[in-house]
């Protein structure tokens, strides 16, 4: 019986492997749509390949047709057709050109345009360069505490390809380091990116800036825009998604800066680097800029679009010092502010023609986030109703304070040090962005833990560009305090102390000693078990200093139960 067994499974394991191919890069999910989605594979060998897929684990109602691949050609399969608003399930069968047998893929899944009424969760994360200074392993427990999170998709912010860095003894970037790159590190994206859509930010070392650019087809920002399109399905124009519509000489459409609203939030991609040239230094950073076609596009999107919650995503700001480093420090400066490096103004020169700079027209347009990266720590800093938030690198065993952070001109916010990502809830009342730490078990301690969420604040849906006596005030896990590097002596601000025995809606007020409310920090909003911290800066609904004296904090659950305590400022 045994032997019978034994030579019915060889059997069974040689007929799929005569009718398998090599799958060289699995599956990944890119351009969810209300209707559809695209997922890409690569093979070794010519393959055929199929998706099954339905709105039940492992019940597949519905499949594509077979579609033939050559060998090293992005198998790209469109889902079409598709329910908005619904979870679906799938996998992917693979066999030889006409095979009779095929190769089932794990199930995995993914979710439709979420419509207005919707929470849902999407993550940010920025820099996983992938370098000498990384650590492989811990990217790869951040990419897993993203999976498990269950976002909707995933928003990277650059500096992945690393390619401008590889010059060879002649001092230049050989053609074959870019799919080198590439392929290294689709291969990180495929441990999270089979359920959770990838959106790719270009950073300044993925190559493609102008300056690079020479107007032919053998230079690295052309190679470089040709072997990304390949590896990272990005958004093009359609019915779904706006975004860049010139077609690029030898590059064709170049899927780096695009639009595109889910459930009740706008969400914009840009590229500060294609149309700058050439390159800029501390001198000249008016040469950062989006250029006039895709500056004119964002303007119209903004303008266009009724969402009630609206994110800016790019690898930087558009000028900041010699390497675009920076954030609200630089926030009036060139493009981004409109004034030169000595603080005259500048934008009437410079962009003669241009409605407003972009800081100005994204308050106009109320945008609540700009998520960056490029600087490699976490920061939150506010300017102008507008949250800057550096987003840390999920790869860097680092945990301390980022010695970067004043040589990058970071002079105020609220400073945390590597590694994890940012996890990001939308619900029709409310934006909540919390950083997520990740910690390989050697790296773990008794108060620091895989997971752990070290910082969260909320952006209600009136907010400071509705009203004055609203904010966002950064909720700390206490564990963390030690590592809050502004500001830093505590001077001008009293940090409050809570714990949550059970998930709980907690709103947070300052009174004075006649019972006047004076500044309202949390407003109902959701917490899970934890002990944390928030900081008051001192200041009344106008953003005025109080005066000297006693005043209290109310602290409320939702079934109004109280705690309150005394706080005596002294300036």
């Amino acid at each position: 019986m045994k032997k019978i067994f034994l030579f019915a499974a060889l059997i069974f394991v040689f007929s799929n492997a005569s009718n398998a191919q090599n799958l060289w890069r699995s599956e990944i999910l890119g351009r969810p749509m209300d209707n559809g989605i695209t997922m890409q594979l690569i093979f070794s060998d010519s393959a055929q390949v199929r998706v099954q897929y339905g709105t039940a684990s492992g019940v597949y109602s519905n499949q594509t047709n077979w579609q033939t691949f050559a060998d090293s050609v992005t198998a790209e399969i469109n889902l079409t057709g598709l329910t908005p608003n619904t979870q679906y399930f799938y996998r992917v069968n693979y066999r030889k050109p006409n095979g009779t047998g095929a190769v089932n893929r794990p199930e995995h899944s993914f979710q439709t345009q979420r419509p207005t009424t919707d929470s849902f969760v999407f993550i940010v994360q920025a820099d996983p360069h992938m370098d000498a200074s990384s650590d492989t392993a811990l990217y790869r427990v951040c990419l897993q505490n993203q999976l498990k999170d269950k976002p909707d998709f995933m928003i990277d912010l650059g500096d992945f390809l690393m390619t401008d860095k590889l010059l060879n003894s002649s001092h230049v970037v050989p053609f074959d380091t870019i799919p080198y790159r590439c392929n290294l590190l689709r291969s990180k994206y495929e441990i999270s990116c089979h359920s959770v859509p990838l959106f790719i930010a270009l950073g300044n070392h993925e190559g493609e800036e102008g300056w690079y650019n020479n107007g032919t087809a053998n230079n690295i920002a052309v190679w470089d825009a040709q072997q990304r399109k390949k590896y990272f399905p990005n958004p093009f124009p359609n019915s779904f998604y706006t975004g860049d519509t010139s077609n690029t000489p030898f590059v064709g459409a170049r899927e780096s800066f695009y639009a595109w609203q889910w459930g009740n939030a706008l969400f914009v991609v840009i590229d500060p680097y294609w149309y700058t040239k050439p390159k800029p230094d501390s001198l000249t950073g008016w040469r950062w800029t989006l250029g006039k076609m895709q500056y004119d596009w964002l303007k119209q999107t903004l303008e266009n679009s009724n969402a009630k919650f609206k994110y800016i995503f790019a690898h930087q700001i558009v000028g900041g010092d010699r390497e675009g480093r920076g954030g609200v420090e630089y926030a009036d400066k060139y493009e981004w502010g409109g004034s030169n490096l000595d603080g005259t103004p500048g934008w009437a020169t410079n962009r003669p023609g241009w409605y407003k700079p972009l800081k100005d027209l994204f308050a106009e347009n109320k945008v609540n986030i700009f998520f960056h990266g490029h600087d490699h720590f976490y920061g939150q800093q506010k300017k102008d109703c507008m949250i800057y938030q550096e987003t840390p690198q999920p790869s860097l065993p680092n945990f301390n304070y980022p010695n970067s952070a004043a040589p990058y001109g970071y002079l105020q916010g609220l400073i945390l040090g590597n590694t994890g990502h940012l996890r990001v809830s939308v619900t029709p009342n409310y934006t909540k962005v919390e950083y997520v730490k990740a910690y390989r078990p050697s790296q773990e301690t008794a108060t620091r833990h895989n997971g752990d969420v070290v910082a969260t604040y909320f952006i209600n849906a009136v907010n400071c560009y509705d009203s004055l006596n609203t904010g966002s005030p950064m909720i700390w896990n206490s564990n963390y305090a030690d590592e809050i590097v502004y500001p830093n002596p505590f001077q001008q601000q009293t940090i409050i102390e809570f714990n949550l025995k059970n998930p709980d809606a907690v709103t947070l007020d300052i009174i004075d000693v006649n019972g006047k409310l004076v500044r309202r920090l949390m407003d109902n909003e959701t917490l899970n078990i934890g002990k944390f911290q928030v900081m008051w800066d001192g200041k009344n609904f106008n953003q005025a200093d109080v005066s000297n004296g006693t005043y209290w904090y109310v602290l409320k659950n939702r079934n109004g139960e109280n705690k309150s305590g005394k706080i005596v400022l002294i300036r």
